[in-house]
Formats: structure tokens, sequence, C-alpha cells
């Protein structure tokens, strides 16, 4: 049901005045609506108004006036509340309601313009920064460019700047008038320059002219040297008597001059090419090498007479070409007695020089190496007996060939293809033909090996297919001197370095040194289970094998290993061909995976071997290259892990698997699918390469 509003006494009375007020709105508001144009105009004009009344009005004022009305509109909005419950008329409190919302709308409009002039203030100023900003950077720039210029005009430098010339006050001084002209330059800095180059000038031709006559004096002077020279030449003998009479004092002194001259006067009586030998190496200890001796061993008076040697050398030749040619008209109960003179003139070939030369070369306080130099007249060939001297005793291999410090191979092939077998002097070839040997190397076991290091150090140098007499020279032994000493300590610490390497390998341990951890990861799973030397015949009997010894690269001074690393059931066997060149050749490495009674040799496990044979300069850049085997026998147990854990094994029945423990983002890659076999240890992952 509807409830009838009843009309109160306050509503009685005001009914009428309402009604006109709304009629009166109405018509109003109907006027506004025909007069549509002229209105926008007043409303134009309006807001110019409120533009002009807001540079006057202050935005504090705005407030207090908008807080004012909100305060004023809140209690007439209570006002009307408590009027519609008393049910009293609240028509004049909306009106002042309505009012008042005009008046807020009106301090909204101010507000809004007032801000938006701040807006267009403050993005006028930053315009103007902003190009003062643009002015400042091109005059910096300017400034920068000038003092660029600045720098480059001072720092020019001419020609007659780098001529050291005298002083202003030398040229007015010694300088003549007529090149000085102090009239003209005191005034003129240019001229006064120009002025200072010929005085230049002047003086160097002055003295240029006294350099030749000082030439000529100094001609003079050398002649009456030479003369003097020739005096004291001959003072010789008498010096030699007084070298005798001091040699008491030279023994209480502890000064053997003596020793030293009589080593020098023995080396008189030396063949051509151990003299060049002794003074070529005396110098270099001199010099450069404190660490060598020099002694020369030998009868001084069997040498006095060695220069019948070379005539009995050529009766030999002379009595072979004879019996050579009436060989075929003797009998044959004469055969005993030629066998006899053969053997004779063997032993007379084989004859060496009754002075030698010893030279011993220390090695870091660990070893020192005896090289007895010896010079065959008939060959025209120097020999070379080494033998070495550890200070302290190191553990010898139990199951590895002892050639590694042996005599016989401790020097061989220290240079390229030179294993001191072949006659370094193809003239030699010939002369032994006509006593019946036919290779050099039957008797080098009993001279000594004539190594042609040991030719050149001499001031030997042969030609190919040469036949005539060879002469010593100096500059040859001076060339090579100081390369094949360094070659040689280098090669005796490089085998005393291998040694110990092997012994601990036949214990089944890989040796690691500080160096380790920024070439290999910390944990690698695999380990070595066998290590033993082999022999060229086991080798002959792999067709891979086979191959590199029928191709000459295995030959038979090589040292030959067999290594084999296991991990879980999967073997890796690895046969290692460690040169008499190590470490400047380095070892070299043939490997096959076998899983029960499957042998792989694949693409990936030639990727194994490339990685260990070819990328083996990484090794020695970080670690010496006197540890090259085991480095690369760490780097070959670490390929193996990652040949295994990337799943290299899962197409062999039966194979085990094996988990990851190495880091590596992409198992293969590229066309080949290559392994992560690289290491990198900054970020302790493994790429492919």
């Amino acid at each position: 049901m509807k409830r009838r509003r009843t009309r109160t006494p306050s509503d009685a009375g005001s009914p009428p005045q309402e009604k006109k007020t709304v009629k009166s709105s109405t018509s109003s508001n109907s006027s506004s609506i025909k007069d549509g144009p002229s209105k926008s105009s007043d409303a134009q004009n309006a807001a110019n108004l409120e533009e002009v009344e807001v540079e006057k009005r202050t935005a504090e004022s705005d407030v207090k006036s908008f807080e004012k009305g909100t305060e004023e509109i809140r209690k007439l909005v209570a006002e009307i509340q408590g009027q519609k419950f008393a049910n009293a008329d609240t028509n004049e409190s909306r009106i002042r309601c309505t009012l008042l919302f005009t008046i807020l709308k009106k301090l909204n409009r101010l507000a809004h313009m007032r801000c938006k002039k701040s807006r267009e203030r403050t993005q006028e100023a930053k315009q103007k920064v902003d190009s003062l900003h643009l002015q400042l950077q091109n005059l910096l720039y300017e400034v920068m460019h000038l003092k660029k210029e600045i720098t480059k005009c001072l720092e020019f430098k001419s020609k007659d700047e780098e001529i050291e010339l005298v002083s202003e006050e030398e040229f007015f001084r010694d300088a003549p008038k007529e090149i000085s002209k102090p009239e003209v330059t005191k005034t003129d800095a240019h001229q006064l320059m120009l002025a200072r180059l010929d005085w230049e000038l002047e003086q160097r031709k002055r003295l240029a002219t006294q350099k030749e006559q000082f030439l000529k004096k100094k001609e003079s002077l050398s002649k009456e040297i030479h003369t003097k020279k020739e005096f004291l030449d001959s003072l010789q003998p008498r010096l030699e008597n007084i070298l005798k009479a001091t040699q008491p004092v030279q023994e209480y002194m502890n000064m053997p001059l003596d020793a030293k001259r009589v080593q020098h006067e023995t080396a008189r009586y030396l063949p051509q090419p151990l003299y060049i030998l002794y003074v070529q190496a005396t110098a270099y200890k001199e010099a450069c090498d404190s660490n060598l001796e020099l002694k020369i061993l030998g009868d001084l008076d069997i040498a006095k007479a060695a220069m019948e040697t070379k005539t009995a050398a050529r009766d030999v030749d002379s009595d072979s070409d004879q019996e050579n040619a009436e060989g075929h008209k003797r009998s044959k109960h004469r055969r005993k007695k030629e066998e006899s003179r053969l053997e004779e003139k063997r032993k007379l070939l084989l004859k060496k020089h009754p002075l030698q030369i010893l030279v011993q070369v220390r090695c870091k306080d660990k070893a020192t190496v005896d090289l007895l130099f010896s010079y065959l007249p008939t060959f025209s060939t120097v020999v070379v007996s080494p033998s070495l001297s550890l200070t302290e005793a190191l553990p010898e291999p139990v199951l590895a060939n002892s050639t590694i410090l042996s005599p016989d191979s401790l020097l061989t092939s220290l240079f390229p293809d030179d294993s001191g077998k072949k006659a370094p002097n193809p003239a030699s070839l010939y002369q032994l033909a006509k006593v019946g040997i036919k290779d050099f190397a039957e008797f080098v076991n009993q001279v000594g090996k004539p190594y042609m290091w040991a030719q050149r150090i001499c001031g030997l140098d042969f030609l190919p297919e040469e036949i005539h007499d060879v002469v010593a020279k100096s500059s040859v032994s001076l060339s090579h001197m100081e390369a094949t000493i360094k070659a040689i300590r280098t090669r005796i610490l490089a085998r005393l370095a291998l040694q110990q390497q092997l012994t601990s390998l036949e214990s089944l341990t890989i040796p690691q040194n500080k160096n380790s951890l920024q070439m290999f990861p910390s944990k690698i799973s695999s380990g070595l289970t066998a290590w033993r030397p082999s022999t060229l015949e086991e080798f002959m009997e792999q067709p891979v094998l086979r191959s590199l010894v029928d191709d000459g690269f295995i030959v038979e001074d090589d040292m030959l290993y067999q290594a084999v690393f296991e991990r879980g059931k999967a073997q890796l066997k690895a046969s290692v061909i460690v040169s008499q060149e190590y470490p400047t050749a380095p070892p070299f490495f043939s490997v096959e995976v076998s899983c029960g009674k499957t042998i792989i040799r694949d693409s990936l496990t030639k990727a194994v071997e490339g990685e260990v044979n070819v990328f083996y300069p990484e090794l020695t850049a970080i670690d010496s290259p006197f540890n090259l085997l085991t480095n690369q026998l760490r780097r070959l147990q670490m390929c193996f892990d990652i040949y295994l854990e990337s799943g290299s094994l899962n197409h062999v029945d039966g194979a085990e698997t094996f988990d990851r423990e190495k880091f590596f983002l992409r198992v293969k890659k590229g066309r080949d699918r290559g392994l992560p076999l690289k290491y990198d240890s900054n970020q302790g992952l493994f790429t492919q390469r």
C-alpha cells in the first residue's frame, strides 16, 4: 500500500512561490537553448575572465575557499538530512548547496587552469635550459678542439730541433760576424736559428777534416804498435823462465796459473777440430756459462808425433788399392795372412788422436754430464762418449727399460735426424768399404758416436756426398756452441723428469702438480690399471700401429709402452710412443675402447686421440714441457670419462650406463657429432672445439 504524504503547515504557505520559481527557471532554460550561439561566445568571454581572475587570485585563498565551501556543504547535507526526518522544507538548503557546488566547480576550474599555466611556464623554462646546455656543449667542444690544436702546435718538432746546437752566448762569442750578423739575429729569432745552423755546418766540416788527420795518425801509431808487439813476442822465452821461478808462489797463493798455461800449451798439439772446440768452449764458459768445465786428457808426447797418422792412413789406402788389384792372383794358402792385415788396417782406421777433450756440463745441481770428445784423423770425424753422474740417486723404473739414462741413448736425436749411427763424412764410407766394413754403425760402440752436433761445435761442416778433405772453421763452432750446450742441459733435465714419471706410472699413479687444477677437473672417475713397456714386435701385431711402423713414424729407438684405463666394465687401451727427442717431439697415443669382447675404433675414439695428440701445446703453455707425458695421460683419462658419460657405448649390447659427473651443455655438436672434450677451468665445464 502507498503511503500518503501529509502536508505540513510550512508546505502550505510555500507552494505558490516554488511553482513560480520553477517556471522561471524552466523559461530561462528554454531561452538559453534558443540563444545557443550567443551563449557560446559568452562562455568564451567567461573563460577569458577566469584566466584573468586566475592571475589575480592566489592558490592559498582558493584552498581556503574550497575548505570553507566543503565545510558548509557538509553542514547543509546534515541539515537536509535532519529536515527530511522532520518532514520540513529542504528547497532552500538544496539551493544553497547547489550554489556551493557551483563555487567548488569554479575553484576546480581555476585550479586546473593554474596547473596548466604552471606546466607551460615549466616547459618554457626547460626549453631555455636545454638550449643553454646545448650552447654550453658546443662551447666545450670548441674549447677541447682548440686545446688539441694548441697541444699539437706546442709538441711539433722540426728536424733542426734534433741537432744539439751551441748556446747563443757561445755562438755570438765564437762565430764570425759574417755568420752571426748580430744586428739582424738579435731581433729576429728565425734569422738567429738559420745563422746558428750555418755555424753548426761550418764546425762539422772542420771536425771532418780533423777526423781524417787523426785517421792518418792512427795508422802511423798502429805501425809503431806492431813493431813493439813483435818485440814483446820475443820476450816469451824469458817470461817462461820467470813463470817457472814463480811456481812456489803460485802454489802458496792457490793460483794455478801454470795449470792453465799447461792446458793452453797442450792445446797447441790438439787436432784442428778439437782445438776449435777448446777455444770456443773456453770462451763460452768465461762469457756465458760458469757451470762448464774443460780438461785436456791424453799423452802429450804421443800427440807431438800425431802428424804421422795422416801419412800412415795414406799408406793404408795405397796398400789396400794394390792388394785389391792383385787379390785375384793370390793363392788360397795366403788368405789367413790377408785377413790379419785387414784387421790391422781396421784398427788403424779406428785409431784416435792421443789427445782428448773432456767437457763437463752441470745441470742445476742435479746431474753432471761428461762428454769425452775424440778425433779420428783417418775419417776427419769427431766422436763423443757421454756419461752421466747424478747428484742424488733417483728411483729407477722396474718394468720400463733402463735406457732412459744410459750413455748409449742419453744424447740420441738431440737434434732431428741425428742418432749418431750414420757417418757424418761420406768419404769415410769409401774407406770402410776397402777394409770390408759395410756399415758405419759396426764400430760406433768401440770409438763413440759421431753426432752431427759434435762435428759442428768442432767447426766441421760436411756437405752431402763430400769426398775431399774437410777443414774445421771457428765460425761453424761459434754458431752452434751455445745452442748445443743448452740442448744437452735440457735433454738431461728432461730425461731425469721422464724417469721420475715412469717410476710413478709403474706404481699406477699419474703424478699431479700445482698446475693440474688449471688443466683438469678435480674429479676423474676412470683409473690407470696397467702400465708396462712394450716392444716393436708387439706393436707390429696391431694393424693400426703396423702402418705407423711401415711409414717410419715409429722407429727402433723410440720407447714404447702400453697403458690401460678402466671404469666399470669399459676399458681404454692406449699404445704410447715416446720419442728420444722428448719433450721436443711429443709422445704419440693410439687409442681403442673395449667393452667386454667388443673393440671399438670409430670417429669418437679418433677424436679422443686427436685431443691428446694434436692439442698438446695447451698443456706445455700452462705446465713445464718436461711433464708432458703425465699431462697427456691425465687428459686421456679425462676424455675417457667424457666418452663414457656422453653415452658413446649405448649402441653396444650389454654396455654399462654411466652417470654424468662432468658438466657439459651439449653431448654432441656439429656434423661430425663431436664430443665436449675441451675443458674450461674458469667455468668448470666441457665444450666442443
